[in-house]
């Protein structure tokens, strides 16, 4: 009996939240101006974080209570896999979700809260299926979740994962020595269409390198295609003037570079690339105090940082091994992500731009992805006003996000390091 009025209590609340959604509907999703709207995706996103949260309670149900067997699933992910027609890594995901809420309980009131984002519960999944990873998991759950409700997906994905490589150093092979190894490159004719289809992979060293190259590339192209655009069209031209598409405009580049390497000078290196590779002073420490005594580093999961300027991850050893051998450019940072001061200029050029770029990988705008690369360094504290050229008084934005500034939008960093948009009017931004 007990059985059956928990079912009839758990009918009565699903129906209670269908209800809702109908409602919902009928009413209308209509923002009265962009800060409704902001409060409407801040309201649906935690309810949808929460029926999240209990689709993936009910997976740890099922596989607890051994539920799927009756009809022959293999497992829980199987059965809730086949019922809800859901793609395999999408019942992997769920699954390993609720496996990690099973062990990081303050994780999971958070997550059942709406307070934390599915694509940040699916990175913390993939992380604790690692059972080497999963017991330091344990003892971070604090300061994963803060993470989890701080960060964006992109940057929670990113750093989560380095911590998670860094944890797992003595597993089966470290992660860069297995990724150099198995480098490969192939070049493949399709014998029906007489196409090509290119693949390959390379570690973390290499593969910074070549994208930085190809990014010059890829720009180059670019710039051609907007400047024949702008012959036929003007001042008013846009990208859908454009003679090529993007991925049209990624083929291009990289046959572009295939002909100027073949026309190049033997050993001939692109005229003045650099190559900047960003640490934190601890990391780069322990990696050349690593190299001299002969053992494998060790560095703090908490204070590790070895990427490039757009924020590509490499690996610590083979950068520290690239900075002894060649031309190198060492950035370092201090607690809360600011450069030291590399001298004065009256604009952000140089190192001086480096080391105001260096904490950041995108724009530093909400919500804006453009990288740090295509970036220009503004001041904070306008130049003609007495701010100084040095890296706590620039920042990162693109283009577009700089002439916005002029629209009465301000941007200033808090004590504690974080960014902050404040609108004309006076209010801050999310």
């Amino acid at each position: 009996m007990g059985s059956i009025v928990l079912l009839a209590e758990a009918a009565e609340a699903i129906d209670t939240i269908g209800n809702g959604l109908d409602a919902l509907f009928a009413t209308g999703m209509s923002p009265a101006d962009d800060r409704d709207a902001i409060q409407w995706i801040t309201e649906l996103e935690t309810l949808s974080r929460r029926v999240a949260a209990a689709q993936t309670g009910l997976v740890a149900v099922i596989d607890r209570d051994n539920l799927h067997a009756a009809d022959g699933h293999a497992s829980a992910k199987v059965m809730v896999r086949h019922h809800a027609k859901l793609s395999e890594g999408d019942a992997k995901a769920r699954t390993q979700v609720a496996a990690a809420c099973r062990d990081l309980p303050d994780v999971a009131e958070a997550w059942q809260a709406g307070q934390v984002g599915a694509s940040q519960m699916r990175v913390i999944g993939e992380v604790h299926a690692n059972p080497r990873v999963r017991p330091e998991m344990e003892a971070r759950q604090l300061r994963l979740l803060d993470d989890a409700k701080l960060m964006s997906a992109r940057r929670f994905a990113q750093t989560t994962r380095s911590w998670a490589r860094l944890v797992d150093q003595d597993g089966p092979q470290p992660a860069g020595e297995r990724n150099h190894e198995g480098r490969d490159f192939k070049l493949i004719p399709d014998p029906i269409d007489a196409s090509w289809t290119l693949s390959g992979s390379f570690g973390s060293m290499q593969g910074a390198e070549m994208r930085e190259i190809f990014d010059h590339f890829i720009d180059a192209e670019f710039k051609a295609d907007w400047a024949a655009a702008k012959v036929l069209v003007g001042d008013r031209v846009t990208k859908a003037d454009l003679e090529r598409t993007d991925a049209q405009r990624r083929a291009d580049a990289l046959h572009r570079l295939f002909r100027d390497a073949a026309a190049a000078p033997e050993g001939a290196v692109p005229p003045g690339f650099i190559h900047n590779i960003h640490w934190s002073a601890e990391t780069y420490e322990e990696l050349l105090a690593s190299l001299s005594d002969n053992r494998a580093p060790r560095p703090d999961p908490d204070t590790h940082m070895c990427r490039t300027p757009d924020g590509f991850d490499i690996d610590p050893t083979e950068a520290a091994t690239n900075s002894l051998l060649f031309s190198f450019r060492r950035m370092v940072v201090d607690a809360k992500g600011v450069v030291i001061d590399l001298g004065r200029a009256r604009r952000f050029t140089g190192s001086a731009r480096t080391a105001a770029s260096g904490p950041h990988q995108r724009c530093v705008w909400p919500g804006c992805w453009v990288q740090v690369s295509a970036c220009e360094i503004d001041h904070l504290h306008e130049h003609a006003k007495g701010g100084g050229t040095n890296p706590t008084n620039g920042i990162p934005l693109c283009g577009r996000h700089n002439r916005w500034k002029q629209k009465g939008f301000t941007v200033h960093r808090e004590p504690d390091g974080t960014w902050r948009l404040t609108r004309p009017d006076g209010t801050q931004a999310a």
